[in-house]
């Protein structure tokens, strides 16, 4: 469907206008609102965008209600720390009970060692952590005391990765470079050339070519970085590719890490490492760990972790940050993780049986109709994919019905289910199976909404 035509079905199409003209009369004061933010160079994040702006007032359990009095099913969940759901009651009452101590010391309190032992009990690969304020904080500190450690300046990342909003991580596969052998390329500009040609590595996602290229590069490369189940292709079936890479970084004597800031105490208690069984040198948290609050953590083996400190001799590297170990972030990371902890036995299987439950369903929907759509997902970490092909890596990732999927989050937002902009959705703790049946129907119908406009 040539662009303007698609375009001009979105605007004129029966459904389309129906939606939004609901949309439009039901959420005035989220219009004001977004009037009032227009001196803001960016709000929040890119990937807040919806198809409709709308404004939250609150939260509970598995919903939010907006400024407007709307309440929605939602799967945004934070971007993924609400394991539990929003406001559960454990992070609550610790949350209460800290801000009537305090916020910020600046000066250490008893909880940061809490967390921490917390945190080394679930990781497999951990001896030792550092809490610091956001993922993007924990692999940027992973990555230098990967050089640190051995003296080599270049990471290797994969093509779909995302590792945070630094420059190192901000290096990306090519989308038009050959798939075998990713070519790199910088997010936005403002990004040295030098961090794009000189200490980055892009490497093919459960691709066999990614190891001859860890063993070509071995002397210069100081670590390999991977989610083990990407955000961009929320997938467990590449069990067999981690084990092999895990085996190709030891023989080259490369620091294998996992970023685990999504995946940690989301796919298990332990992570994608308790998952998959696999233990990688060094991972990186966030998310999760703090409770719906601002975190991020480096764990790994004792002889790299030491060169946050010195300790033993070891290559000493600077890491701080004024809010890092903040009581607040810790009270609510203990309260959450050792609930999760407690309740692992059958959070996790719950979480995993309704996202797969719902990637089932909606699957053989778009099948059995004719859809070019399927649901990647990872438990209750899932991404809604528009495509008519097959799925193994980033390069298989089109935007071939993107004007399908624009009306299609319209429509879902108007049967009262909020996806992110960025279209990876969560389930948590809190989504009764009844919550999860209603996703899957507003999917479902949405999918209608779409056809009988004409874009499928």
């Amino acid at each position: 469907m040539k662009k303007k035509e698609a375009f001009e079905k979105i605007l004129n199409g029966k459904k389309a206008q129906e939606a939004r003209k609901k949309l439009i009369e039901s959420t005035p004061l989220s219009a004001e609102a977004g009037r009032a933010g227009s001196r803001l160079a960016q709000e929040v994040v890119q990937t807040v965008s919806l198809p409709h702006p709308i404004y939250i007032e609150s939260a509970d359990g598995g919903n939010m209600t907006d400024v407007d009095g709307n309440t929605y099913i939602d799967t945004t969940m934070g971007f993924g720390p609400l394991v539990l759901g929003h406001r559960p009651p454990e992070v609550v009452a610790a949350l209460e009970d800290q801000i009537s101590k305090g916020w910020l010391h600046g000066i250490p309190s008893p909880l940061q060692p809490v967390l921490g032992d917390l945190l080394v009990e679930a990781s497999p690969c951990s001896d030792q952590v550092v809490i610091c304020n956001t993922g993007t904080e924990a692999t940027s500190y992973a990555m230098r005391a990967a050089r640190a450690y051995t003296g080599k300046q270049k990471i290797g990342t994969f093509d779909g990765c995302y590792h945070g909003a630094h420059d190192y991580a901000l290096i990306f596969a090519d989308p038009t470079g050959p798939r075998s052998a990713p070519e790199p390329m910088s997010v936005g500009d403002g990004i040295p050339d030098v961090v794009r040609d000189d200490t980055m590595l892009k490497l093919p996602y459960r691709d066999d070519a990614a190891f001859e290229l860890i063993r070509k590069h071995k002397d210069e490369l100081a670590a390999v970085f991977i989610e083990a189940s990407q955000n961009s292709n929320p997938r467990l079936d590449a069990g067999d590719f981690l084990q092999e890479l895990r085996d190709v970084c030891t023989e080259c004597d490369v620091i294998l890490g996992f970023d685990e800031v999504v995946t940690g105490f989301r796919v298990a208690y332990g992570g994608a490492q308790e998952y998959f069984g696999i233990t990688p040198d060094i991972a990186t948290y966030g998310k999760a760990l703090g409770g719906g609050t601002p975190i991020g953590a480096v764990g790994g083996r004792d002889d790299i972790m030491n060169g946050f400190s010195g300790k033993d001799g070891a290559k000493y590297f600077f890491s701080g940050g004024t809010f890092s170990g903040n009581p607040l972030s810790m009270a609510a990371g203990i309260a959450q993780v050792t609930a999760m902890r407690d309740r692992k036995d059958t959070l996790y299987p719950y979480l995993m049986e309704q996202g797969n439950r719902m990637a089932s369903e909606i699957n053989s929907f778009c099948e059995e109709n004719g859809f070019p759509a399927k649901i990647l997902n990872a438990g209750s970490k899932f991404h809604l994919r528009f495509t008519s092909k097959p799925i193994e890596g980033s390069f298989d990732l089109t935007d071939e019905f993107r004007w399908a999927e624009r009306e299609f989050y319209i429509h879902l937002l108007g049967h009262g289910v909020i996806v992110p902009g960025v279209h990876l959705a969560y389930l948590c703790e809190a989504h009764s199976p009844e919550d999860v049946s209603a996703i899957i129907e507003g999917m479902k119908q949405s999918f209608w909404d779409v056809r009988e406009d004409g874009l499928i």
